[in-house]
């Protein structure tokens, strides 16, 4: 397993692909900072109340290090549904008979790297939303919430890159994998949301959502988020289902 796993280091460092999708994500993360800090709308029919006065307002903020869970999956999807894509996977599974090895080593290496990331976007994040507060006015920052958002970012983000990784070895086909992810994210997780509104806390976005806090007061169906300790346990029931599935799947497939 240990030089199954220097493979897939190897195999993630020798593209450009990391360390664009994690650039991306981190624009994409400190931009959700900026407009949060600038932005953030007042309540419905008062809009020009400064929303920031409210705490929950302002450690949403701090969630937006969570944001980088796009990037994430979508790393982990390209990790193995690449092999397919490439043609290696036959190469692969000829070096490695035992196929579930080949998934462990992956989500091995994308839980480390995910890590990372989660870190580094979370500094990010502390850094500069600290900054671009003290030009406004705003309700004093719970630090106690920031760090716990720390150990969210990083759950929400390992958690991702195990589910990108099965789904890569669930649809094998690369771009269809992508695409379809990214519709469910944007389009049906979104759609159910708002129209069976009470479905939302327990998809694996408003799962993600509540581990890093960033759902503080009613918004499905009228009901309270998940807490944290329970939306855990529900996005890692998801992962360990995408993972069991992926691995009796690349079991039994055919591969030419």
């Amino acid at each position: 397993m240990r030089n199954l796993v220097k493979s897939e280091f190897r195999k993630a460092f020798s593209t450009k692909l990391l360390w664009i999708l994690t650039l991306s994500a981190l624009g994409f993360v400190l931009l959700s900072v900026v407009l949060g800090v600038y932005l953030t709308p007042g309540p419905p029919g008062a809009e020009d109340v400064n929303a920031l006065l409210v705490p929950a307002a302002v450690t949403n903020i701090f969630s937006s290090a969570g944001s980088a869970s796009i990037f994430v999956i979508i790393l982990g999807i390209i990790a193995m549904s690449g092999e397919y894509r490439n043609q290696t996977i036959t190469s692969t599974f000829l070096a490695t008979p035992r196929r579930q090895s080949v998934i462990f080593a992956k989500v091995i290496t994308y839980t480390i790297i995910a890590f990372v990331i989660a870190v580094i976007m979370w500094i990010a994040v502390v850094v500069v939303a600290s900054i671009l507060l003290t030009t406004v006015e705003h309700a004093p920052v719970e630090w106690n919430a920031v760090f716990e958002i720390l150990g969210g970012t990083i759950l929400g983000l390992v958690l991702y890159a195990i589910l990108g990784v099965a789904i890569g070895a669930l649809i094998t086909n690369q771009v269809a994998a992508v695409v379809i992810t990214l519709v469910w994210i944007f389009v049906v997780e979104a759609l159910l949301t708002v129209f069976v509104d009470w479905l939302g806390k327990w998809l694996p976005g408003g799962a993600l959502n509540s581990i890093l806090q960033a759902t503080n007061t009613s918004g499905f169906g009228g009901t309270e988020a998940l807490n944290v300790p329970a939306a855990a346990l529900l996005l890692i029931a998801y992962t360990v289902v995408f993972a069991s599935a992926a691995v009796f799947s690349t079991n039994r497939k055919d591969i030419t």
